[in-house]
């Protein structure tokens, strides 16, 4: 889960390749790393800590090169520290090399490396190790990669730097990879939006790419089979993206879902028309995804087994154990907003008879090129860690499918939610959501109740106060609470309760029960009642009422995350594209 771009070109490439590395942060910011060519010699600058005081440290904005390699990480082999920071150079600094992924078998490839001197714990440094021992045996760049890339094991995307040749080569096999092309210069990055002020023309790399280049050309093959390398044109506009005037891209996320909800009041529903079809000739159907993606495929299952089909959430680690049983009438709709998911990908291999949906925001990923039918999320550019619109943007996505296969292609109470987005967060509930996020900013732990289809929201809502705040949140389903759950509140307990229309009844016997025994109940509904202890108001948006609880728990998390002095965009330990196991 690393950020990696490289530049070849006529003009000074250090300036981009900062900006654009910058744009790389969400996948990782243990540390930051730029090697480059300068009056034939390769240079390395490198140290854990953020990009920003990285490049302050050594004045990198005064440092010039035509060609060079950034990196930045996500720990997986060895702490945060200087020694592990990407690049990584060979014993004679020839080359440098940047690597996103695992080799699962750098151990015993270590093992067979002779008199090299390692200077770090991570499994990437055997890769340059690998090109000089390569190199010296008279190989050709090309040719050591190619080896290079047929003997390690695992997800890896990687890019070498050689003093010898001019020039980048990079190879992808599991981790993602792009190829832009400029005039008079060609770049490579581990994304789109990192490149996209620069060229609008890529090639997406696929699995056994290997793209050799220099200011002046490139040539780019596969090694494991034939592939057609198109270049593609993308639209910069759907691409770029800036905070504005928020403080944090969470923050401007959150509020970005008022107007992605108001996109889908005239959506073209040819593509779910199309699903629809898949759906209903389905013997069984399978909704995979991870985190955030996860909860919202919970409740995708909960409202499609209500409209008659055999419809079943599941995490892509889990398929292993239904391996045995699929059947070639079972579909697949996987959900990924990236679309590069290591679980995710992985998988794909097992489901080669299957049907498969993909619900994707990135397109152009690897998920959206190996699915049958890709539904774009079109919730825009995501830069902070936490899911949010892509969440909302996945749940209102399940629920016009919902209403398509109940027979109501309006999907009523769509004008419901949009007539009532502005008055979710009015003043009065603003206030509301301050004084409960203080609250939250000083507990350690928190329960958050539910029961039927809330309870999924009640497992979003405890993910983002867990990664966003910190705080160690447990959903519960109320129809458990006596069966154990209970003997954990105390008068000293904060629940938070997730009530919608169709659960108060059964939802009030068991909030009495927290409350009896002492428990302080903070309530998330349309309606208020006597057991909430304090009441934020929600607004009634008909099938879509999950959308604008969500909304409150991503805001509830945002507030607490920042009265806590946390920065909500960089979650400690976590990235936001999981593309290793």
């Amino acid at each position: 889960m690393c950020g990696i771009i490289g530049y070849s070109g006529k003009v000074n490439g250090i300036p981009l390749i900062l900006k654009g590395i910058k744009g790389l942060e969400y996948r990782g910011y243990d540390s930051f790393g730029i090697a480059f060519v300068d009056s034939n010699h390769l240079f390395v600058k490198k140290n854990a800590g953020k990009i920003d005081e990285i490049i302050e440290e050594f004045d990198m904005n005064s440092l010039k090169s035509n060609m060079g390699i950034a990196h930045t990480r996500w720990a997986t082999h060895g702490k945060s520290i200087y020694k592990n920071a990407h690049p990584f150079m060979d014993c004679n600094e020839n080359f440098a090399v940047v690597h996103n992924g695992i080799i699962e078998n750098y151990m015993e490839i270590k093992k067979n490396l002779k008199g090299h001197k390692f200077k770090s714990e991570t499994d990437s440094e055997v890769l340059v190790h690998m090109m000089e021992d390569y190199t010296r045996e008279g190989l050709s760049l090309l040719q050591a990669t190619k080896r290079i890339l047929s003997e390690i094991t695992g997800s890896s995307a990687f890019a070498f730097i050689s003093l010898r040749d001019n020039k980048i080569i990079a190879a992808k096999n599991g981790s993602p990879l792009v190829f832009g092309i400029g005039k008079e210069s060609f770049y490579i990055s581990s994304d789109v939006p990192s490149l996209i002020d620069y060229t609008n023309r890529f090639i997406f790399m696929a699995d056994g790419d290997i793209v050799q280049f220099s200011s002046k050309s490139y040539k780019i093959e596969n090694v494991f089979k034939r592939v057609r390398h198109r270049i593609e044109t993308i639209n910069a506009d759907g691409v770029r993206y800036e905070i504005g005037n928020f403080q944090h891209f969470m923050e401007k996320e959150i509020f970005d879902q008022f107007k992605i909800w108001e996109s889908y009041k005239n959506l073209d529903l040819t593509i779910f028309e199309k699903v629809l079809v898949v759906l209903k000739e389905a013997r069984r159907v399978y909704i995979i995804g991870s985190g955030s993606s996860y909860y919202a495929s919970l409740y995708g299952a909960h409202i499609f087994r209500k409209a008659g089909l055999d419809a079943l959430a599941i995490e892509p680690q889990e398929l292993s154990d239904y391996v045995k049983i699929l059947k070639k009438g079972d579909v697949f709709f996987i959900v990924s907003q990236s679309g590069e998911t290591y679980d995710i990908i992985s998988i794909l291999k097992d489901l080669k008879d299957n049907a498969k949906i993909g619900l994707v925001n990135v397109m152009h990923s690897s998920l959206s090129r190996s699915v049958d039918i890709v539904i774009p999320m079109n919730a825009g550019t995501e830069r902070a860690v936490a899911a949010t619109k892509s969440m909302t943007t996945t749940v209102l996505t399940f629920i016009i499918v919902y209403s398509m296969l109940i027979n109501d292609r309006t999907y009523k109470d769509i004008e419901l939610l949009l007539n009532g987005r502005f008055n979710i967060y009015v003043p009065s509930v603003e206030k509301l959501v301050n004084r409960v996020s203080e609250m939250l900013s000083k507990t350690r732990e928190i329960f958050i109740v539910a029961r039927n289809e809330d309870y999924p929201l009640a497992l979003e809502g405890a993910l983002k106060l867990k990664e966003v705040s910190y705080i160690n949140a447990n959903a519960i389903d109320m129809a458990t609470l006596k069966h154990g759950p209970l003997a954990l509140i105390t008068s000293e307990s904060l629940v938070m309760a997730i009530v919608s229309p169709s659960n108060e009844k059964e939802a009030s016997n068991n909030l009495e029960e927290i409350k009896s025994r002492g428990g302080y109940i903070i309530g998330i509904s349309t309606n208020n009642m006597p057991e909430f202890s304090t009441y934020i108001r929600t607004v009634d948006a008909g099938i879509f009422y999950p959308l604008p609880i969500i909304f409150l728990f991503q805001l509830l998390s945002y507030k607490t995350a920042i009265r806590k002095g946390i920065d909500p965009d960089k979650p400690r330990n976590l990235a936001k594209s999981v593309t290793v196991k």
